[in-house]
């Protein structure tokens, strides 16, 4: 019900509680969200601990809570850290807009070493994009997804991705 106001929830739930999973910072809703300036931010000082300091990005769409706060998390940590952001390019959070989310990033021809990828799926994507590309993951470009899916330890190689535990939700 994500278009739905407070008011037309309270309607539809007939005065029963009710609590919104992932809806905006300082809504009126009763709600939780996942910490996902926190979790971008372990994801890109992960990147640059491994030494990377051209870090390109994947977002999910930007007018989406998750991906806005990943996205913005993504350019301040960046800037914090004295380092310039890679290209970015915007995704769906499905695998095609990964893939072709990668290919366009490649097709820039600026440099990038790291890719931060909206979600796991995009990630898949990505990475099949890079291996077309004859890049190797992570030898020559480190990928990291968002959500842990129980498919990315199946990925070749197996993603690093930030774990979102959407069973406490």
């Amino acid at each position: 019900y994500p278009h739905l106001s407070y008011e037309e929830l309270t309607t539809l739930c007939q005065g029963r509680p009710f609590v919104v999973a992932c809806t905006k910072l300082g809504s009126r809703m009763p709600s939780v969200v996942f910490d996902q300036w926190n979790g971008a931010r372990q994801a890109i000082e992960h990147l640059i601990d491994l030494g990377h300091r051209r870090i390109a990005e994947i977002s999910g769409p930007l007018g989406n809570f998750d991906a806005d706060m990943r996205h913005r998390a993504w350019r301040r940590y960046m800037s914090d850290s004295g380092l310039e952001p890679g290209p970015r390019v915007v995704g769906d959070f499905e695998v095609c807009s990964g893939y072709n989310g990668a290919k366009r990033l490649l097709s820039t021809g600026e440099p990038f070493t790291a890719i931060v990828v909206g979600n796991d799926l995009m990630a898949l994507g990505a990475t099949r994009a890079l291996h077309e590309a004859g890049l190797r993951v992570p030898e020559d470009v480190s990928v990291v997804g968002f959500d842990d899916i129980e498919e990315a330890a199946y990925f070749d190689p197996p993603l690093t991705t930030v774990r979102q535990d959407f069973d406490m939700l």
